[in-house]
C-alpha cells in the first residue's frame, strides 16, 4: 500500500521534470511496497543519487530511483536475484511511453539493472553508480537498522543468536537471525561504493551500525569486537 503522505513527500522531485509525475503513476501501480521499501525510501534513494551525482539530468537520476524496485520481490523469493533484471525490463518496455527516447530508457534500465546487491555487478556508468550508492546508502546507519529489522520481522527471523550474536565461532545465518545480516552483507558494503560522496557517507553509516552492534553486547552480555 502507497501512504497517503506520498504526494507530498514526493512533490519536490516530481516537479524537477515534467515527465516524472507519470513515472510516480507507473510504480505506484506496480511495485509491491512494504515496511523497507515503501516511498520514503524511494525518496531518500532519489535525493541520495542526485546528491553522489550532481551533474546527472535530475529527471533520469529521479526516474532511475523511482523505478529501481519497481519489481520489489521478497528477500526470500526464489527469483530474488533476479528482480533487478526483470526491474529493469520493465522500465526498458515503459518509459518510452511516458516521454523518454531509447537512449534515455536504456541509460535508466541499465542504472536499475546493476543497482542490486545480490547481482553483484559494478555500473559503467554515472548514473548506475550514483544509483547503487544511494540505494546501499539506505541499507546503513540508523535508517538500515530499522530496515533490517522490518524485513526479518517480515520474514520471521529471530531477532538474534541466543549465545553468539557476533558469529564469532559460527558461520552467519541471516535467513534465521536477523542481526546476522549485519555479518553476511551490511558491514561489508562500505567497500563497495562508486563514488567520493557516497563512500563519505557509507563510512559514517557504517559507524553507527557499529556502534549499535556495541551497545547490543553490552544489553546481552556478549562483547561486539568489530
Amino acid at each position: 500500500m502507497v501512504p497517503s503522505d506520498s504526494g507530498a513527500l514526493l512533490e519536490p522531485l516530481l516537479a524537477q521534470d515534467l515527465r516524472l509525475p507519470a513515472v510516480w503513476n507507473w510504480v505506484q501501480t506496480s511495485m509491491t511496497f512494504d515496511a523497507a521499501h515503501d516511498t520514503a525510501h524511494l525518496e531518500r534513494v532519489a535525493r541520495w543519487t542526485l546528491r553522489c551525482a550532481p551533474t546527472l539530468a535530475p529527471g533520469l537520476a529521479i526516474a532511475a530511483a523511482l523505478t529501481h524496485d519497481v519489481v520489489n520481490l521478497p528477500k526470500n523469493h526464489p527469483q530474488r536475484a533476479q528482480a533487478s533484471t526483470l526491474a529493469a525490463d520493465a522500465v526498458r518496455a515503459r518509459l518510452p511511453s511516458l516521454g523518454f527516447d531509447a537512449a534515455e530508457a536504456e541509460a535508466v534500465a541499465a542504472a536499475v539493472r546493476d543497482h542490486s546487491y545480490s547481482r553483484g555487478a559494478t555500473p559503467e556508468t554515472l548514473l548506475g553508480a550514483a544509483l547503487q550508492d544511494a540505494d546501499r546508502l539506505d541499507a546503513l546507519g540508523a535508517l538500515g537498522i530499522l530496515r533490517a529489522a522490518a524485513a526479518g520481522g517480515s520474514m520471521g527471523r529471530a531477532l538474534l543468536h541466543a549465545t553468539d550474536p557476533f558469529c564469532t565461532a559460527r558461520t552467519p545465518d541471516d535467513a534465521a537471525y536477523t542481526v546476522d545480516h549485519f555479518f553476511t552483507k551490511l558491514l561489508r558494503l562500505e567497500t563497495t561504493f562508486q563514488t567520493p560522496t557516497g563512500r563519505q557517507e557509507a563510512a559514517r553509516r557504517t559507524g553507527v551500525m557499529r556502534v549499535f552492534l556495541a551497545n547490543l553486547g553490552e544489553e546481552v552480555g556478549v562483547e561486539f569486537s568489530g
